[in-house]
């Protein structure tokens, strides 16, 4: 476990400990808050996870957080202070003392590091991180601008028509597009590549449950996998993000292009349906 210490300072006195905490650890207000959730804070010595605590003057704070697994987060590309690195499965992107935003703060130690978008738990893949607040703020407008292509892999239940080409379905009461290219197929399942053009929650997951061609493993959307007993075996949901393609953070012309090979555990699964 890391541990750090600091005394409240005079100008702090009266403050909320959620503010001194972000302050202090040079972090988000919400990662903040996920330490104190997670009853890692201690205010001379007591436990304390109420994020409008006051504190005092001559207050001693303390965090307990985690060290990161033994093995190292992948990381795909830098380029200036852009960080794309491949989400293993299992793990939250932020949000959390334990997902991939903290270890990959601790790893490079930069407390200032920040996801710029999110993949579910179960997903894998390539996430786009900012060394800064400020980077991460340039970045913003490209992803509504739809100028950050993301393209995933995914393993579907049944086999999806070549017709299908584009999913087009509002989600949540906003429009939603995704592209559909089946790359191979049999009666149980299919392999499929998708882009997506909005980034709604879940969008790929709603979208091929819609079809009725849910994501394999997809415990939310799926329902209950009845016919080949592979599918009762998948330990998650078969979808990984393996592409980005953004523009080159460094004013270069060329785009910048990321892949995030697929993860052992869905090669696997490909395998033992004879998809590929």
């Amino acid at each position: 476990m890391s541990r750090a210490t600091f005394l409240i300072k005079p100008n702090e006195e009266g403050l909320p400990l959620v503010d001194v905490l972000a302050d202090r650890l040079r972090c988000s207000k919400k990662q903040a808050r996920a330490l104190l959730d997670a009853r890692q804070v201690f205010v001379n010595s007591k436990r304390v996870w109420m994020a409008k605590h006051t504190l005092k003057f001559k207050d001693v704070i303390e965090t307990v957080r985690p060290e990161p697994k033994s093995h190292k987060i992948e990381i795909l590309k830098r380029a200036g202070d852009l960080i794309i690195v491949n989400k293993p499965s299992g793990i939250v992107t932020n949000g959390s003392t334990r997902s991939l935003e903290m270890r990959l703060q601790h790893e490079l130690d930069n407390p200032q590091i920040c996801a710029v978008h999110r993949l579910d738990r179960d997903t894998s893949g390539c996430v786009l991180f900012a060394a800064n607040a400020a980077a991460k703020e340039k970045m913003i407008p490209l992803f509504k601008e739809e100028r950050i292509v993301k393209i995933y892999r995914a393993i579907a239940i049944g086999r999806v028509s070549d017709q299908l080409k584009t999913i087009m379905r509002d989600i949540d009461g906003e429009s939603a597009t995704t592209l559909v290219n089946v790359l191979d197929c049999n009666r149980d399942a299919s392999y499929l590549e998708l882009r997506i053009h909005t980034g709604r929650t879940h969008q790929i997951r709603k979208h091929l449950a819609a079809v009725r061609h849910p994501v394999l493993g997809d415990k939310e959307y799926a329902g209950e996998q009845r016919g080949n007993p592979v599918f009762r075996a998948v330990p998650r949901q078969m979808l990984h993000a393996c592409r980005l393609i953004l523009p080159d953070p460094l004013g270069g012309t060329a785009a910048l292009r990321v892949t995030a090979p697929v993860p052992e555990d869905f090669q696997t699964i490909l395998n033992t349906l004879k998809l590929k």
